[in-house]
């Protein structure tokens, strides 16, 4: 029998040995105190993190309301706990001497056990990140100052520069000869070019920083494709390609009539762009709740690999063999960002050498806030 009770002695000893190591070496502060408030085990690091000078031995038999009457929040939250019943809690910061420390409080068998973290750093990263915001938001409204400010003197000069160029290649301002005539419409592409970009960067910038204004009203949506086809029908008939549109009558919508208009335009302009020879399908079909307007080429198509970033800002997609076609790398972005905008989307499907389909959903009513 007094073999057994040694045994038992040893192994409730090494259990202590293993717990006190455990508790000591714990990466937060520990603190247990009983029914009556009196601390009947802790750690080093809840003595530093409290602010005390002493060792553990010494923590160990006070009050923990004594130890901690400096921290409003902690003794009033620990006070309320001992006298008015023993609930678990969470106090997510509290500041002890300059620094902030996370606390919980949970209950053990014979009193309350306190886990204390120092979260100084995070409070830190914390207000490091927003005033990193704020300053963010200067940026973004200086942004929307600057786009406001270059829309107009940036547009104003290179429209002056495409008209006065347009009146002088038809001869209103007087006779120019072949040669003048033939540097002149390089002149008004190029600038014309730069508008595009232009605009592009700008309606981008608005899109990202929530400056768009929808115009939303009900519109035909036949006739706005009808009105698409014709502007396009020139280009194609000087490629020799069969422009095509196919659509059911009857399809009002309630969107931006402007900004679907500009998704659509620009899927027909690369269409064509990128077609050398065959035709251009331009479809609108009914869906559930949406209309579906698609653009089918038989271009020069695309690598499936290439899709994945078909859609990113200034992603120009080069195929082997092939000459670089004039594009600013923003229409599709844009065209996409548009497309969300309005409460849809934009896919794409294309086949190297076979051509692309690019397919414009819209909602029938438009869902946002007009």
């Amino acid at each position: 029998m007094d073999v057994i009770d040694h045994e038992q002695e040893k192994t409730l000893y090494e259990l202590k040995e293993f717990l006190t190591s455990v508790i000591s070496n714990a990466p937060y502060g520990i603190v247990a105190f009983d029914l009556e408030g009196e601390v009947t085990m802790t750690n080093a690091l809840a003595v530093e993190y409290l602010g005390q000078k002493m060792s553990v031995n010494r923590f160990v038999g006070k009050n923990i309301l004594e130890l901690i009457e400096g921290m409003p929040l902690l003794a009033g939250t620990v006070e309320t706990h001992i006298d008015r019943g023993r609930k678990p809690f969470d106090l997510p910061s509290v500041q002890i001497n300059k620094q902030f420390m996370s606390i919980k409080g949970r209950l053990i068998s014979n009193g309350t056990m306190l886990m204390i973290e120092d979260i100084t750093a995070q409070k830190k990263a914390e207000a490091e990140l927003q005033r990193a915001n704020t300053r963010l938001r200067e940026l973004d409204s200086l942004k929307s100052m600057f786009i406001a400010s270059m829309s107009h003197e940036l547009r104003t000069p290179l429209n002056s520069i495409i008209g006065f160029t347009g009146i002088i290649i038809q001869g209103l301002s007087g006779d120019i000869n072949n040669e003048q005539r033939k540097q002149l419409k390089i002149v008004k592409s190029s600038a014309a070019h730069l508008l595009s970009l232009i605009n592009d960067v700008i309606d981008v910038s608005k899109i990202e920083s929530g400056k768009v204004e929808l115009s939303i009203g009900r519109f035909d949506l036949p006739a706005l494709l009808d009105e698409v086809k014709s502007t396009f029908t020139p280009d194609a008939e000087q490629k020799g390609i069969r422009l095509s549109l196919e659509t059911p009558g009857g399809l009002s919508i309630r969107s931006d009539e402007r900004r679907a208009k500009q998704v659509i335009m620009n899927l027909v302009s690369n269409a064509v762009k990128f077609t050398d020879s065959g035709k251009v399908e331009i479809k609108a079909a009914r869906g559930d709740g949406v209309v579906a307007v698609s653009v089918r080429d038989t271009g020069i198509g695309m690598r499936r690999e290439d899709l994945k970033r078909l859609f990113k800002a200034f992603s120009r997609i080069r195929v082997k063999g092939m000459p670089i076609k004039e594009g600013t790398g923003l229409g599709l972005h844009l065209s996409r960002k548009i497309a969300e905008l309005l409460g849809g989307g934009i896919r794409a499907e294309s086949s190297l050498g076979k051509g692309s389909e690019f397919t414009f959903t819209l909602p029938f009513e438009y869902k946002g806030e007009a």
